[in-house]
Parts: structure tokens; C-alpha cells; sequence
């Protein structure tokens, strides 16, 4: 398993490689429009905008700024905002333990419910439970998230006179109340859509694991129910599951974008749509960079943790 993950994180190298030429060149070409353009106003002459090319490199040849733009992230150095001239860095660095939280949020309660409604719904087949863990599974991803997130917001407003607290960030060790207040509401709305898949393919993936000839040993052998269900069945159902639970990861990623502009929450999700909107390249160049990294290491994690659910994957 080392030689494959090694073997794996040398494409690392290379996929860094492409994407940061597409996102490079991409943003570059001659039909996109100019940043300083963009960021200046009425009363900004000419002179001033090609000092501002200048100060950030954009007068020189797109190859050239390139290869310096390389050179500076491998020292480190990821360069300046437009918008506030501040250092890429600490502006992401400030931002990432907020979205990092409401993935976390997110994610735990897609995994919590749709894993234990699926095993429910599966062990209790065409019972009321199952009916009403189907019917929740349809209506998680049949209704989008961020409609969803704009009637939390609305629905307590007309009804109790209530608003839910929308903007602004409390960290969980300043206050833990005022933070989960904050973010567990419309974090479980996020994680509605990843919750009702989990349920689907966990109560499919049990359902065919149950019928096993191995599993009805085992329960001829006189096992307790809950053994059976638990560390027989499904364990060897958390293959699929573990492999939607690192693509959910992304999805909740983009997710969290809808999620922190409909509730002002100044974290990565807004931070890259703001820079998107406002043409601010270092940031852009950044943030896909970083994305594309996470996914990679992510799916490494879970292809590796197949061995570790099941003794019989062999990597080569």
C-alpha cells in the first residue's frame, strides 16, 4: 500500500502542473476582461493603470509571468490581492477554520443520518420506518440546498418572529453556544441533499449485503442481531459508502459557496466568488490550486482506506 500511495502522490506534481497552467492561461486570454480596468475609476488615468500593471506584474509577457508566478508560490509567496493590496495568505488563512467548520457540520450530519436511517430503513424493509426514510431520501435531493437555506431563513421570520443570526463569526472556543447557533441550523440544511443520497446507497448497498449467504450463517449461528447488522454487514458495506462520502466532500465544498453568501459568512466560498466577481487573479489562481490539491489527496485518502475496511484489496 506505501509503494501505491507513492506511487499515486508522484501525479501530484503533474496535476499541480495542468491546472495551474489552464487557471493561468484561462483567466489571460484576450477575450477576458482586464483586472485594472475593472478596479479603477473615472478618475484613474492611464499612467496610474500601468503603474498598477507594473506593481503587479501584468506588463510583462503572460509566459514571464508565469514562470514568476511559480516561482514565487514554490518560495511561498502567493502574491497580493487586488481588491486590498493585502497578502494572499493571511486573507485565506483567516478565512479557511470557518468553512473547514460548516464542512465538518455538514458532513457529520449527512454521515450521522444518512447511515443510520439507511441501516434502519434496510434491517426494517417495507416497515414504516423504511417508507419514511425513502420518502426523506427523495425530498433531500429533490429540493436544492441554497432554496432550502433562504426559507430558514424566511420561514421563522413570518412565523415565530424569529431571525436566525446571519453574518458575522464567534469561534467555537470564544463562545461555543453563540457558534453553534450560528452555524448548525443551516449547516444541516447543506447537508440535507448528502444525507438523503447516504440513506439511498446505504440502505441499496445493506439490503444486497443482508441477503449474503454468510450473514444467515451468522445468524444461524445464534449472534446477536446488532452484531450481525453492525460488524458484519455493514462493514462490508462501507466501501461504496466511504467512496460517496470523499466525493460529497466537493460537493459540500462548492456547496459551502451558496451557503456563507446567503448568510454573510466571510469564509472561503464567498472569498472565491468575491475574487471571481471582481476579476482578483492571485486569489483565483490560488484557491483553484488549493481545491485541486484537496481533491487529490482526498481521493488518495480514500482508495487507500478500502485496504483498511477490507483485508482482501490488494494495491499494485
Amino acid at each position: 500500500m506505501r509503494q501505491y500511495a507513492l506511487r499515486r502522490m508522484l501525479y501530484l506534481p503533474l496535476i499541480i502542473a495542468v491546472v495551474s497552467c489552464l487557471t493561468f492561461f484561462t483567466l489571460r486570454l484576450p477575450v477576458s476582461r482586464d483586472p485594472v480596468a475593472y478596479h479603477s475609476t473615472q478618475s484613474t488615468t492611464v499612467e496610474q493603470q500601468e503603474a498598477i500593471r507594473k506593481e503587479f506584474g501584468l506588463d510583462k509577457p503572460v509566459l514571464q509571468q508565469f514562470v514568476t508566478w511559480l516561482g514565487e508560490v514554490a518560495r511561498g509567496d502567493l502574491g497580493k490581492t487586488f481588491r486590498s493590496n493585502q497578502p494572499v495568505w493571511p486573507e485565506v488563512q483567516r478565512r479557511l477554520p470557518i468553512t473547514f467548520e460548516i464542512l465538518a457540520l455538514a458532513l457529520t450530519f449527512s454521515t450521522l443520518i444518512g447511515v443510520t436511517f439507511g441501516v434502519l430503513s434496510a434491517v426494517k424493509q417495507n416497515s414504516l420506518i423504511d417508507y419514511c426514510a425513502r420518502f426523506f431520501a427523495v425530498f433531500g435531493q429533490s429540493i436544492p440546498e441554497f432554496f432550502l437555506l433562504v426559507l430558514l431563513i424566511v420561514l421563522p421570520s413570518i412565523w415565530w418572529n424569529y431571525s436566525p443570526p446571519v453574518g458575522g463569526h464567534v469561534s467555537i472556543f470564544e463562545d461555543p453556544w453563540e457558534n453553534l447557533r450560528l452555524y448548525v441550523p443551516p449547516a444541516v440544511v447543506l447537508g440535507l441533499g448528502g444525507a438523503a443520497a447516504m440513506m439511498r446507497l446505504t440502505r441499496s448497498t445493506m439490503l444486497e449485503v443482508l441477503r449474503q449467504d454468510y450473514v444467515r450463517t451468522a445468524r444461524a449461528k445464534g449472534i446477536a442481531g446488532h452484531r450481525v447488522v453492525l460488524a458484519h454487514a455493514l462493514r462490508n458495506s462501507l466501501i461504496p459508502i466511504v467512496t460517496l462520502l470523499g466525493s460529497q466532500v466537493t460537493v459540500l465544498f462548492f456547496g459551502s459557496v451558496i451557503f456563507e453568501l446567503i448568510f454573510s459568512i466571510n469564509g472561503i466560498g464567498q472569498f472565491f466568488f468575491v475574487s471571481v466577481t471582481t476579476l482578483d487573479f492571485p486569489v483565483i489562481q490560488f484557491l483553484v490550486l488549493y481545491s485541486a490539491i484537496v481533491v487529490v489527496v482526498l481521493h488518495l485518502l480514500v482508495d487507500l482506506s478500502y485496504a483498511v475496511i477490507d483485508p482482501r484489496v490488494r494495491y499494485n
